[in-house]
């Protein structure tokens, strides 16, 4: 990895093309300064919960996407970066009062096979809202007809969505007892390379955890996923969520996520708490 005298990665672009999933969430412009690669994203009704207020889920796809673009700048060339590690954590608890989201990333550690990046979103004022942390492994791209540069098809903006769940196009149920995500249509939600995108994964690990904290009076502070496989896109993917422990402060959630031919693609840790204002 070669350094400027500034800090700034040699040969990092200045400005990403942007997919159809990150313009879905509203992200309007991400570019770099200096080492950092900063974006900025529109706040809408698609964020919310249908219980009302910020889905923290909503946010995973600012995460993933800044972080990833860090160590994408500075990677080799012929190559691209998967993510197999997302986390984020909510510093300050939502209503959050401001028009647009500003997330930073930077590249905190870097290797020939991968690296680790780290960011924070702040809100119009800057006032720090939540952090996050990924792993991402380096892979050589085979040929160019693995890149879909349209992304997903369909309306970028979804206007008429007023949660995450219809934004998504989530249906929730239960196995056994314990809630159940389905996300209907994987494929509106590829990534670059045809995978389904490493934050609508989190998103919807977030909202099938958030349906166990909702029982108990929490809140989703802490998301963090593993990235074990890419799905089987065409029938939909599903998360499941186990409670892990549920007390008077915290609990912990376990969610395992899965494609339509029963592989596991995903395993997180999901950890909420209880409000202390």
């Amino acid at each position: 990895m070669l350094w400027a005298s500034d800090g700034a990665a040699v040969g990092a672009s200045e400005e990403c093309v942007l997919g159809r999933v990150e313009e879905r969430f509203g992200i309007a412009a991400c570019l770099t300064e200096g080492r950092m690669r900063r974006s900025v994203a529109r706040v809408g009704p698609w964020m919310d919960s249908d219980r009302g207020g910020l889905q923290a889920g909503a946010i995973s796809v600012h995460f993933d996407h800044v972080m990833g673009e860090a160590l994408n700048a500075i990677g080799p060339p012929n190559h691209w970066q998967v993510t197999t590690e997302l986390a984020f954590d909510i510093v300050l608890p939502p209503p959050w009062e401001s028009e647009t989201l500003h997330v930073s990333g930077w590249v905190a550690g870097r290797g020939q096979r991968g690296g680790f990046a780290q960011a924070e979103m702040v809100d119009d004022r800057g006032t720090l809202l939540a952090v996050g942390t990924t792993w991402v492994q380096c892979v050589p791209v085979g040929s160019s007809s693995e890149i879909d540069e349209s992304g997903a098809v369909g309306d970028p903006a979804r206007p008429s969505a007023v949660t995450l769940a219809a934004h998504l196009g989530v249906r929730m149920g239960s196995d056994g007892g314990d809630p159940r995500a389905e996300l209907m249509e994987p494929g509106l939600w590829k990534n670059t390379f045809g995978g389904l995108h490493g934050g609508v994964w989190a998103s919807l690990v977030e909202l099938v955890a958030a349906e166990v904290f909702a029982d108990v009076g929490l809140r989703t502070t802490h998301v963090h996923v593993s990235y074990l496989r890419s799905p089987v896109l065409g029938a939909p993917v599903s998360a499941i969520a186990r409670p892990v422990h549920l007390g008077r402060s915290f609990g912990v959630v376990t969610v395992a996520g899965t494609d339509g031919t029963g592989r596991l693609c995903v395993t997180a840790t999901v950890t909420g708490r209880r409000d202390q204002h």
